[in-house]
């Protein structure tokens, strides 16, 4: 993990938003990858105060055909802070998405669509390198339109006239989900990938990941 990913010992506010500061200056939204032909879904489920397990599936992004499943029980360090997620979680993923090799990775939580620009699936891609994105079930921050109800639809969320995510419709009628970038893709490609791998409300990616993580906690 960089250096300056490490969190401090204790809760110092000003110390976790300089770091989100850096991670935020580091962030691309320009598309900067050279193939998308797999993406990996990560996801991470609670199993007591301080250990979790971590789940990564790695899938074909033409077929959404499972290609790789990793799974590992984590040790949770941080404590649960509104806006900080990053801090509690990345450490735990990194330890399964450094096992799979994917074009793309795709976070549950969000990326640039974060008050200082520095979600979840933004901290992971920065570490990694790696094209990644962001997309959560409920919206942080930001501002947008209801998007049509149909599937496909999608109204972009602004913050201060800055466009920093949007709400997509993966499922006709049900509620949208929020998609941002998280490192090294742009906003458009963020949600062809949210709607090319979605076959309910929430995209298979996670969906499975989920499964997978959640499933270990029984």
């Amino acid at each position: 993990m960089l250096p300056l990913l490490r969190p401090p010992q204790g809760v110092d506010l000003r110390r976790l938003m300089e770091i989100q500061r850096k991670i935020a200056s580091r962030v691309s939204t320009r598309d900067e990858w050279e193939k998308l032909e797999t993406i990996a879904g990560l996801d991470l489920a609670y199993a007591g105060k301080d250990r979790g397990f971590s789940a990564c599936v790695l899938l074909e992004l033409r077929t959404l055909e499972v290609l790789e499943e990793r799974v590992k029980k984590v040790r949770i360090r941080f404590p649960y802070l509104p806006t900080f997620l990053a801090f509690r979680e990345v450490e735990g993923m990194l330890e399964v998405a450094r096992e799979v090799e994917a074009d793309v990775y795709m976070v549950d939580g969000h990326g640039v669509a974060h008050p200082r620009r520095a979600g979840l699936a933004s901290h992971l891609g920065v570490v990694l390198n790696r094209p990644s994105l962001g997309v959560a079930k409920s919206r942080l921050c930001g501002e947008g339109e209801e998007p049509p109800a149909e599937r496909g639809g999608y109204s972009l969320l602004r913050e201060g006239g800055e466009v920093i995510g949007a709400a997509v419709r993966t499922r006709t009628g049900a509620g949208p989900v929020y998609v941002s970038v998280g490192h090294r893709l742009s906003l458009p490609t963020a949600i062809e990938l949210t709607l090319r791998t979605s076959r309910f409300r929430i995209p298979e990616p996670l969906r499975l990941a989920h499964a997978l993580a959640t499933g270990r906690t029984k």
